[in-house]
C-alpha cells in the first residue's frame, strides 16, 4: 500500500514552510493543504484538537503536531536520504537547544516589537539584537558555512524561516534588525540558503508577505492603540486587571514581562555531573533518566538567587537548572537533556523505537510542561472567577493526559519510558503544589483513576522516590515562594 503524507498549513507560516523544506530534502511526496486560520476547517480540528494550530503532517492516517517535533519524526522516518539531526548525541542536543531558542526567545520577542508603544520599543529592539548576536557568535564559530556543517541541517531548516520572518518584518516596521553590518555571518548564511532552489521554493511570494505582514501590523497598531497591559503570568495583580479588562469586554494587548532574575554555580571535574537544585522537577527528572540508566554522576545543587560563575559559563543563555554537563560538553533544558541521555547511553532506552510514538510522547511532555504546569502556576495567584476559569482548564488538561494513560500501566508502555519521567516530576510536584497552596485536590482515584494510579506505582519504584524531595519542605517551600511572587508587586 503506498504512503499516504498529508500536511495541513497556512503559506504565511514559518512553521509549515519549514516542515515543507524537511519533507522536500528528504524528497518526500505530499499532499499540501492549506488551512484558512480565520475558519480552521473540521479537518485541521480533528487532527490537531489540542492547539488547533498548524502545521499538522498526516502519515497514514495518524497525525503529528508541532513544527520542531515533526521535523524530527520526518528525519526518524524516511532515513534513507540526508540525515537532517546530527548524528552525534551532543551536537544533536545542542541543535535541539538553539531551535527551541529562536522559537521561544528570538521570535516572540520580535514579535513584541509591532505592538510596541515608543518607550519600551528601543528596550525589545534591543533584546532581539542580544538574541540575534548569540546566533551569529554560534554561525561564526562553525566549521562549515551551515549549522549543521556541510549540509543543510534541523538548525538551518529551523532558523531559515524565521530569520526570512524577522527580515519581511523589519522592511514593514521600518527598522534595522538583521544588517550585513552588525551580523555577517548570518546574513551570508541567508544569502547561501536562499540561492538553494529546494529552500527558495518554499518562501512565499515578497510581495504577497509584506501585504499580509502590514494588514496584520495595522491590525495589531489600531488594537494596541486602545489598551495595554504590561504585567506577568504570575501576578495575582496582572490577574486583577485582566479580570476586569474581559469583564468590561475590552480589546487589549498583553506585553508579558519577564521578572527572572540573574542566577551563580560552584567548579569541579567528573565525566558527567549534572547542576540542579532540590526543588526543581526539572531537575528531579533528569536525576531519574540517570538512575534508570545507570550513570553515575556528580551533583551539583545550585543557589538559585545566587547563581554560581560556573552555572552562568555552562547556561549564558538562559542561565537556568538543570545542565548536564559531560566531558566538560553542557546540555541545557532538561527535555533535550533527556533525550540527550537516551541518544548517549543506549541501554535501557527511555523513547519509544516507533518514531509515531516516539513524536507522540515529545508532544505529551510539552503539553505537560506548557499546559498543566503553567496554568497550574496562575492558578495559584488567581482569585474569584479567573479562579474558577483556570480550575476548568486544569481539569480539561488532566482529562485530556488520563485519556491518553488509559488502558496502560505507564505512558512509555509495560516500563518506565520518557514521558513517564517528564509527566511524573510535574504531577507530582502540581499535588504537592494543590495540596498546600490551592488547598484542593484535582488528581483523586475517583475524577481521574489511570492517573491516580499510575502516580501511586511510580511512587513505590525506588529510583523515582529517591528523587522526591521531602514533601513538608516542599509545601514550605511553595507556600514561601508565592507569597514572596505577591508582595513585591504591590
Amino acid at each position: 500500500m503506498a504512503e499516504e503524507v498529508k500536511l495541513i498549513g497556512n503559506w504565511a507560516s514559518p512553521f509549515t514552510r519549514r516542515v515543507e523544506l524537511a519533507l522536500k530534502i528528504k524528497g518526500v511526496k505530499y499532499e499540501y493543504i492549506e488551512e484558512d486560520l480565520a475558519n480552521k476547517s473540521d479537518l485541521l480540528l480533528k487532527y490537531n484538537p489540542f492547539h488547533k494550530k498548524v502545521p499538522v503532517l498526516v502519515h497514514n492516517g495518524k497525525s503529528i503536531c508541532e513544527s520542531l517535533i515533526i521535523i524530527e519524526y520526518i528525519d526518524e522516518t524516511w532515513k534513507h536520504h540526508h540525515h537532517i539531526l546530527p548524528k552525534e548525541p551532543y551536537h544533536r542536543a545542542v541543535a535541539r537547544f538553539w531551535a527551541r531558542f529562536v522559537d521561544e526567545k528570538l521570535l516572540p520577542t520580535t514579535f513584541k516589537i509591532e505592538c510596541a508603544i515608543k518607550e519600551e520599543k528601543d528596550k525589545i529592539i534591543h533584546e532581539v539584537h542580544e538574541h540575534l548576536k548569540l546566533l551569529e557568535h554560534e554561525l561564526k564559530h562553525k566549521e562549515h558555512e551551515f549549522f549543521g556543517g556541510l549540509e543543510l541541517g534541523y538548525l538551518d531548516i529551523v532558523t531559515f524561516f524565521i530569520g526570512h520572518w524577522v527580515q519581511v518584518h523589519q522592511e514593514v516596521m521600518e527598522i534595522d534588525l538583521i544588517t550585513e553590518e552588525k551580523y555577517p555571518f548570518f546574513c551570508k548564511w541567508m544569502v547561501k540558503l536562499h540561492k538553494i532552489d529546494i529552500v527558495h521554493g518554499c518562501l512565499p511570494p515578497k510581495e504577497k508577505h509584506i501585504a499580509f505582514f502590514k494588514a496584520h501590523f495595522g491590525a495589531v497598531k489600531f488594537t494596541s492603540k486602545k489598551v495595554k497591559l504590561l504585567g506577568t503570568w504570575l501576578s495575582s495583580f496582572s490577574h486583577r486587571i485582566e479580570v476586569a479588562l474581559k469583564l468590561k469586554g475590552m480589546q487589549y494587548v498583553n506585553m508579558e514581562e519577564d521578572l527572572s532574575s540573574k542566577e551563580d554555580s560552584r567548579k569541579m571535574s567528573a565525566a558527567v555531573k549534572l547542576f540542579g537544585t532540590w526543588s526543581s522537577r526539572f531537575s528531579r527528572r533528569v536525576e531519574i533518566a540517570l538512575k534508570l540508566k545507570g550513570i553515575e554522576y556528580e551533583y551539583i545543587e545550585e543557589d538559585l538567587s545566587n547563581k554560581s560563575d560556573l552555572l552562568l559559563k555552562y547556561n549564558p543563555v538562559h542561565k537556568k537548572v538543570p545542565v548536564l554537563v559531560h566531558n566538560g560538553k553542557p546540555i541545557a533544558e532538561s527535555l533535550i537533556i533527556l533525550e540527550y541521555i537516551d541518544d548517549t547511553w543506549q541501554d535501557n532506552p527511555i523513547l519509544p523505537k516507533d518514531p509515531h510514538s516516539r513524536a507522540m510522547a515529545r508532544f505529551w511532555a510539552k503539553f505537560v510542561d506548557e499546559k498543566i504546569m503553567h496554568t497550574a502556576y496562575k492558578a495559584g495567584i488567581a482569585k474569584g472567577e479567573e479562579l474558577e476559569k483556570l480550575h476548568q482548564e486544569i481539569y480539561q488538561n488532566l482529562s485530556l493526559l488520563e485519556n491518553e494513560l488509559k488502558g496502560k500501566e505507564f505512558f512509555g508502555g509495560e516500563k518506565i519510558g520518557y514521558l513517564d519521567i517528564a509527566a511524573f516530576m510535574i504531577t507530582y510536584w502540581f499535588q504537592v503544589y494543590c495540596q498546600g497552596l490551592l488547598q484542593t485536590e484535582f488528581i483523586t482515584e475517583q475524577k481521574f483513576p489511570a492517573l491516580h494510579k499510575w502516580i501511586a506505582k511510580l511512587s513505590e519504584i525506588e529510583v523515582v522516590r529517591e528523587c522526591l524531595p521531602p514533601k513538608d519542605k516542599h509545601v514550605s517551600y511553595l507556600k514561601a515562594r508565592f507569597e514572596a511572587r505577591k508582595s513585591p508587586s504591590k
